[in-house]
């Protein structure tokens, strides 16, 4: 399984304003980056190149996830359909984003689709679920107050059975 990310679309669903979603681009990608690992697949965010950028695409990675600039005259849309269009097994690819267009593309092509809301939603459970296991599995360490009183008590069934 691999998820294809629509970052702009991503990360304005998750911030209120252009503006804010720039201010903090890094901070949401490296938070993203680490709950992406719960799910134990890979994960590429795809975003739209600038006038600016270089003719081919910029790849980077932050963490556990990888980043795509695409080259100036293609979309993220174009870039993560034409992803799909050369996997060998589109089955296994899924594509993230809240543009419907982009989903249906996606699944007439034989990739699963998630809108950014169903996924965030499945992040956050798999976070809860981690935190409910981490819980349980918590070790239980007694105090050194504690620790003196037990030992004293074995000390003394000790002498009783000598």
């Amino acid at each position: 399984m691999h998820y294809w990310i629509d970052g702009y679309n991503l990360l304005l669903r998750i911030t209120k304003s252009y503006r804010e979603m720039k201010q903090n681009e890094k901070k949401l990608l490296t938070a993203l980056g680490r709950s992406i690992i719960l799910l134990k697949y890979p994960a590429t965010v795809v975003f739209d190149g600038r006038e600016k950028d270089p003719p081919e695409a910029l790849r980077r990675n932050l963490d556990s996830l990888a980043m795509i600039y695409t080259p100036h005259h293609q979309t993220a849309d174009d870039y993560i359909l034409q992803a799909i269009a050369e996997s060998s097994n589109p089955s296994q690819e899924v594509v993230i984003s809240s543009d419907l267009e982009l989903l249906r593309k996606a699944r007439q092509r034989g990739a699963g689709g998630q809108t950014v809301e169903e996924f965030l939603s499945r992040l956050s459970r798999k976070k809860q679920k981690k935190k409910a296991l981490a819980a349980k599995e918590k070790v239980i360490q007694e105090t050194s107050t504690e620790m003196k009183r037990l030992l004293k008590i074995f000390e003394e069934r000790l002498e009783e059975e000598i």
